[in-house]
This record gives C-alpha cells, sequence and structure tokens, in this order.
C-alpha cells in the first residue's frame, strides 16, 4: 500500500489497520535480534502492543490537514513505528527499574533475563528507534523525536528520586506525568501533523491536543494500578509498592482522617510493606472517592482537547482522534 488512500474512521481503530499493519511490519523487521533465546522474547513484546494508540494518533494527525495522495506513506509508517519502539523501549527499562514480571498479563523480559540483559535489550531497542526516525530525512523530525526521549528519561529520573516521598505537589505529579506519558503522545501527534504538511498554527494544536490525551490516559492508568490483578494483568496497588506517589493518593490525603493517612504514609515509605498493607491502603484509598475525583481531572483534560479541535469536527480523521480521546478516559486496563 503506497498511500492512505481509502481511510474510514467511524470509529476508534476502524480504516487504518492496514497501514497499522504495515508499521507493525517496519516494528518487527526494526527489532529483530540474531540470538536464538532473545528474538522469540522480543517479538513477543513487539507483538503485544495493544491497540497501538501513539502510531494510531501519528497517523491520523497526518490526516487532519493532509490528504492521503500528497502524504508520502513509507515516511509516515516510519516515523509511526519509531514513536512505538521507544514507547516499547521506555517499557522494557520501566519493567525492570519496577522488577515488574507482568504486563498485561504476559510475562516481562524482566522475568526471563538477568537485569544487565534487559537494560541492553532496551537500550537496542532505543537505537533502533532513532535508527527509524532519520529516516525520512527530516531534521525537524528527528529533533522533535529528540526532545522527546530527553523528556521521558526526565520523567523516570524524577519519579526515582521522588519515590518514597509522600508530600508531593499537583504541579510535580503533572509535571511527571508529562515527562513520563503525555510528551510521547503530543510528540506522536506533533510529528503527523508535520508529515501530513499541516500549517505552523494547526501542528502546535496537535501537539497540545496529544498533550491534553497524554495527561488524561496516564491519570485513568494511575487509577487503574488500583483495580484488581485479574483485570489489569499486573499487581494491585504498584506504585504503593514502589513508594510512587499518584493523584489518587494525592487526592486521598486531602481528605483523609490523620489515623488513616498515616498508615498509607508509613506503606509508601517502607519498602518491606507487605501485601496485606498494601491491600489495606489499596482500600483506604479507594473508599475516600479518591479514583473518582481523579476522573474528574482526567475528563477536564480530555474535555480541553477536544475544544483543540472543535472546528474541525467534521473532518474524519478528527472523528478518529476524538475516539482516541474517549477511549484514554474509558478504559479499565
Amino acid at each position: 500500500m503506497n498511500s492512505l488512500q481509502g481511510l474510514e474512521t467511524p470509529k476508534l481503530l476502524a480504516g487504518i489497520e492496514e497501514e497499522i499493519e504495515e508499521v507493525s511490519k517496519v516494528l518487527t523487521e526494526a527489532a529483530s535480534l540474531n540470538f536464538p533465546l532473545l528474538e522469540p522474547l522480543l517479538q513477543a513484546i513487539i507483538n503485544a502492543g495493544g491497540k497501538r494508540l501513539r502510531p494510531h494518533l501519528t497517523l491520523l494527525s497526518a490526516l487532519v490537514s493532509g490528504t492521503p495522495e500528497n502524504i508520502d506513506a513509507l515516511k509516515l509508517r516510519q516515523v509511526a513505528a519509531a514513536v512505538e519502539m521507544l514507547h516499547t523501549a521506555t517499557l522494557v527499562h520501566d519493567d525492570t527499574i519496577d522488577d515488574a514480571l507482568l504486563r498485561r498479563g504476559f510475562a516481562t523480559l524482566n522475568s526471563q533475563l538477568s537485569s544487565g540483559t534487559v537494560i541492553l535489550v532496551g537500550d537496542y531497542l532505543f537505537a533502533q528507534s532513532a535508527i527509524l526516525i532519520t529516516r525520512p530525512g527530516n531534521p525537524l523530525i528527528v529533533r522533535i523525536f529528540a526532545e522527546c526521549l530527553a523528556a521521558i528519561c526526565e520523567g523516570e529520573l524524577t519519579q526515582i528520586f521522588s519515590s518514597r516521598e509522600w508530600k508531593q505537589t499537583r504541579e510535580d505529579y503533572y509535571k511527571r506525568i508529562y515527562c513520563k506519558t503525555a510528551a510521547l503522545f503530543a510528540t506522536a501527534c506533533e510529528m503527523g501533523a508535520i508529515m501530513g504538511g499541516a500549517e505552523e498554527e494547526l501542528v502546535s494544536r496537535m501537539r497540545q491536543f496529544g498533550h491534553m490525551v497524554g495527561m488524561a490516559f496516564q491519570i485513568v492508568d494511575d487509577v487503574i494500578d488500583f483495580q484488581p490483578a485479574a483485570v489489569t494483568g499486573k499487581a494491585t496497588g504498584g506504585d504503593l509498592k514502589q513508594g510512587i506517589v499518584t493523584l489518587p493518593t494525592m487526592n486521598f490525603f486531602e481528605k483523609a482522617s490523620k489515623e488513616d493517612a498515616d498508615f498509607v504514609k508509613k506503606v509508601i515509605q517502607n519498602k518491606e510493606a507487605n501485601d496485606q498493607d498494601i491491600a489495606q491502603a489499596v482500600e483506604l484509598i479507594k473508599a475516600s472517592g479518591a479514583f473518582e475525583a481523579a476522573y474528574e481531572e482526567a475528563r477536564s483534560f480530555i474535555q480541553q482537547a477536544k475544544e483543540l479541535v472543535r472546528d474541525q469536527s467534521d473532518n474524519e480523521a478528527v472523528l478518529a482522534l476524538l475516539n482516541i480521546a474517549d477511549y484514554a478516559l474509558k478504559r479499565d486496563k
């Protein structure tokens, strides 16, 4: 397929599956490793990429102002693949940092290989994402991508150095989740718009759109972290166990009794907190209405995202992007 001709976007994930499949082929080829032990494990990670939201954002953003016949589909796929490869690399490193054994219900590389090997695999994926992003030959795209990578690393470092600190501000939290998640959403939309030939003002708006959706996505993710493992495919209360304070916990502290707040603070500060203590802290936070308050903040970010593209709501690509925004809010894992 040489173009995005035939795109239809009446609902999320409809109409561009053929292009997403092409992006997946680029990913599979780029992530190949000539080591019999590693190759199947790595391909399993690549193929377990969920709904490929970030490549969807890239492809659809290119069509907000562009038309299929005027877009270089190969270069756009390379950009979309680089975005997803970068995302995958961050997950590999995250699992190592968090000592996570499961992701989306599947065993992580961290559960099967030494931490040193896993870090090298993550580095390899980062390198492959950098190679992919240079292929379209656009220096601006490369710079935006590099800035995003720097932001992601800053977010991870901030999270590491702020762990076990229960007293954090919303400003601290928003900055951290921007770096951790929203920066890549924003970058995907911005680069897609550039590849579609959008004017500077629209490129800026698309970046802001991705930013807002990414913020909501991470807030919802932080609520999902408290849900049962049977639903999410990962350990319940993983952030608490790692001493990471997220928006639901912040909301809890605003309303909790001193006794309940002190208990949760001790759990956050205690590296050796047991599963029973984690479970009790989760129940206290859940009962406080903290989840509902967090969802309200996520809804606010989604509303801001929608306002940015309100004047183009008759555009099919925009309709699909709005569906992604709604999905970011309503997903349960």
